[in-house]
């Protein structure tokens, strides 16, 4: 490990990663097997070998917050022998060599402190936890001209892009892939291994401690609903009736995503036909995307419905975000403004109606698997609120379809061949009934 070897002695599941020579890696680790810690000072000894002048290096966490927990004190404790300048308020060393080279803390709920700069390697932890696009859209253009590396690493989550990410690259030779489960590392003695089994759900078990992408995220809001949705097939190819018009529904903001449903009203339910998440892009491009899916996917433009805090004035324009769709020829409905885990009851109630083309709507899907409530370490219980984290904007934007869709009815299941039902009454008798009444009419 080099120059920073005093401080830093590796646990022996690590050693592999600090020697690996690919740009790309995934570390997938059970809780408190020291992926932080290996990773910080991965970033130093990187940092320490650069040649070139001022490089720059980042850590990002899902929020700001969270990285300044995570990794602000191991970064300055691991950096002290580089008699770095420390910056408290811009959360990043300095190392006190000759090439200044710069480690800074980021958090994926911001992605415009990051946007625009330029990054010889970059770690994402708990990749799982934030929005997937936040390395295509935002770090990758910012490693490309120094050909800055990545680290994407965390804890298993359920079934999302983290985990499409690592299956992917199973066999690839140009990324490092490196997976430790509890078993691996035996880290945490077996009485307390054993305490943890009985204490935890086998589903939070196997995704915490044994790195199963494959158990469902415990809390998940929708998990039965999605898992009865694929039974029944309704995930599939459902694509757009060009018949039928195109209902939108928004989650609009500006710094967080910025996601849109698209659906349609058919005999037999919802036909959910896409889902999109954007990010910093002016009211003006919803606008536009309304007309390009609509012309997209040939069908004509129903109802566009935005959540109720649309008619507040923004600081960017000095008008609501009603009053520019009114402007550009759309006149919006507002969702109802109903409480959170009223409209989650909803979303519950509509799902059984919904059927959704499983590729266009293919990260609204992935969305709601992942969204789950808050958990409490401390009391070990669910909170009521959801996690905020890449999935929520999506799962509210669903929710707001809930509330304004529309509402169907189970139908009840006819009666059994056989199961006839027999009249005090012929045919005859309602003839002779239908003749007396003519008779009447012409008296």
């Amino acid at each position: 490990m080099g120059l920073i070897a005093s401080l830093y002695e590796p646990r022996a599941w690590f050693y592999e990663f600090h020697r690996r020579q690919q740009r790309w890696s995934i570390l997938v680790e059970h809780r408190r097997a020291g992926k932080t810690v290996a990773a910080v000072n991965d970033l130093l000894e990187k940092a320490t070998y650069n040649p070139r002048p001022n490089p720059r290096y980042g850590y990002i966490a899902p929020l700001y917050n969270q990285a300044k927990q995570i990794a602000w004190t191991y970064l300055k404790e691991y950096a002290a022998p580089f008699k770095p300048k420390i910056s408290e308020s811009g959360l990043f060393v300095e190392l006190g060599l000759p090439s200044s080279p710069r480690i800074t803390l980021y958090g994926a709920d911001n992605p415009d402190a990051f946007r625009g700069l330029y990054f010889d390697g970059a770690v994402l932890d708990e990749f799982g936890n934030m929005r997937g696009s936040i390395f295509t859209e935002v770090l990758l253009p910012a490693l490309i001209d120094r050909r800055g590396w990545t680290v994407f690493m965390g804890t298993p989550n359920g079934p999302n892009h983290f985990r499409d990410l690592w299956y992917d690259h199973l066999e690839d030779p140009e990324w490092f892939l490196d997976m430790n489960k509890v078993t691996d590392t035996n880290i945490i003695p077996p009485e307390e291994l054993e305490m943890m089994r009985r204490l935890m759900s086998e589903d939070e078990f196997e995704q915490e401690m044994m790195c199963s992408f494959e158990a469902s995220t415990r809390g998940a809001f929708y998990t039965r609903e999605i898992k009865n949705a694929r039974a029944e097939n309704r995930i599939g190819a459902y694509p757009a009736d060009r018949r039928l018009p195109l209902h939108f529904v928004f989650d609009l903001g500006y710094r967080d995503d910025n996601p849109f449903w698209v659906w349609q009203e058919a005999p037999d339910g919802h036909r959910l036909v896409k889902c999109e998440s954007w990010n910093t892009r002016p009211i003006a491009f919803y606008i536009d995307r309304i007309r390009e899916v609509c012309f997209e996917l040939g069908c004509p433009r129903g109802n566009v419905w935005l959540p109720h805090d649309a008619r507040a004035k923004t600081l960017q324009t000095g008008r609501s975000i009603v009053e520019q769709f009114v402007a550009r020829g759309i006149r919006p409905k507002i969702v109802p403004n109903l409480d959170l885990m009223d409209g989650i009851q909803a979303a519950r109630q509509q799902f059984e109606f919904c059927h959704f083309d499983e590729i266009p709507t293919e990260p609204g899907v992935r969305a709601l698997m992942s969204y789950h409530r808050e958990y409490d370490e401390d009391k070990k219980a669910f909170r009521d609120n959801p996690e905020h984290d890449w999935s929520s904007h999506i799962a509210d934007a669903f929710r707001y379809f809930a509330l304004v869709a529309k509402k169907y009815t189970r139908i009840e299941e006819r009666a059994a061949p056989g199961a006839i039902e027999h009249y005090p009454f012929s045919l005859n008798d309602l003839w002779g009934t239908r003749n007396n009444q003519r008779m009447r009419r012409r008296i």
